[in-house]
């Protein structure tokens, strides 16, 4: 039967009927519109031929229930009768759109996101408009963006691995060109086979609660062991309880106290300083003057970092325009951790300007 012939059993209405305007045909989204004391389509725009497959034609007339599984018509008649009987319905008064299953022309289930309200003619007679969007295409986009995410993720992981190691050749580069003796080559072969096991999961890091004060102490004798031409001055309270792996923090202070020993002359004097900077943080910092030369970073700094934001620490190192080293270190501390003392202001370079970090 044709439209023509429809109209001269049955009047439909219109959109100057309803108020709906010109922009009715010109939506993107779906709209539907049925007269409420049928259950039947009586408005019908482009956008909603293309998302279901009926045509104009094909639809008005028809019950709203076409474009419904049966499982959701089952539970429409429900709402229907409670509406036409108190005023409200679930999806009516919901204030925003509903996402619900559909289907189309070709027996295709598709989502949805659906809202309703109601509209009334000249006459008072009752209608209810459906916008209707397409909840497939908002899925798909964020399927797209979770994807786009993975892959900038991705590529972000894969960058940062080319930088540990360039990171990595420049410490072996920097550590060989200073003429290493027999023990810092030692050291070089210990670091690179650390480094080795680290990325393989062979060797792990297992932080607990425990003291740093007692940790330093024995990293600084033995320090003092080793380098008898320097002074080591340390700054803690009794106690500085952090949250650490005990061995791994150890072969880091020892690492980076070599380090520093190494950049200074006799006579000279290292600093360590060890405080709860928050309830939360606690800081060791590092300071050695530099003998005017720079000889580059060694890769035991690296390791360092490394091994510190395994922990959940960070680990920052400045090397001075004199060739001197500053390095700050935090570590999370317990929950019952010791007051906070006084906040420092990082590392201040000692021959001044602001030198380099890494």
């Amino acid at each position: 039967m044709s439209r023509a012939a429809l109209s001269e059993e049955v009047s439909y209405a219109t959109a100057t009927d309803l108020d709906v305007g010109v922009l009715f045909d010109r939506l993107l989204d779906a709209v539907v519109i049925a007269r409420l004391s049928t259950g039947r389509i009586e408005l019908w725009n482009p956008a909603a031929e293309k998302l279901f497959g009926f045509s104009a034609l094909e639809a008005i007339g028809q019950s709203i229930e076409i474009l419904m599984p049966e499982p959701i018509a089952d539970v429409h008649r429900l709402g229907y009768e409670r509406y036409m009987r108190t005023g409200h319905g679930l999806i009516i008064d919901a204030g925003a759109p509903v996402e619900m299953p559909a289907r189309t022309k070709s027996g295709d289930d598709i989502r949805i996101e659906l809202s309703l309200s109601q509209l009334q003619n000249s006459s008072g007679e009752r209608f209810v408009l459906a916008v209707i969007r397409d909840a497939m295409n908002h899925k798909r986009l964020e399927l797209t963006n979770l994807e786009l995410s993975q892959a900038r993720v991705a590529r972000s992981e894969a960058e940062a691995a080319v930088v540990v190691r360039d990171e990595l050749l420049d410490g072996v580069t920097a550590t060989l060109q200073a003429a290493p003796d027999h023990d810092e080559l030692q050291r070089l072969a210990i670091a690179l086979g650390d480094f080795r096991r680290l990325h393989t999961g062979q060797l792990t890091v297992s932080p607990e609660d425990g003291d740093l004060v007692d940790l330093a102490s024995a990293a600084v004798e033995g320090l003092r062991r080793r380098a008898r031409g320097r002074r080591v001055r340390v700054h803690t309270p009794p106690r500085v309880p952090a949250i650490f792996d005990a061995p791994r923090t150890r072969q880091v202070l020892e690492q980076v106290l070599d380090e520093a020993w190494h950049r200074t002359a006799d006579g000279a004097r290292l600093e360590i300083r060890l405080e709860n900077i928050s309830p939360r943080i606690v800081q060791v910092t590092i300071s050695a003057p530099g003998t005017g030369s720079d000889r580059g970073v060694g890769i035991g700094l690296h390791l360092s970092r490394e091994l510190m934001h395994r922990q959940g620490g960070t680990f920052t190192a400045a090397v001075t325009p004199c060739g001197g080293l500053e390095v700050v270190m935090t570590l999370p501390a317990p929950s019952t951790g010791s007051r906070p003392g006084p906040r420092t202001r990082g590392p201040r370079s000692v021959c001044g300007g602001h030198g380099r970090r890494f």
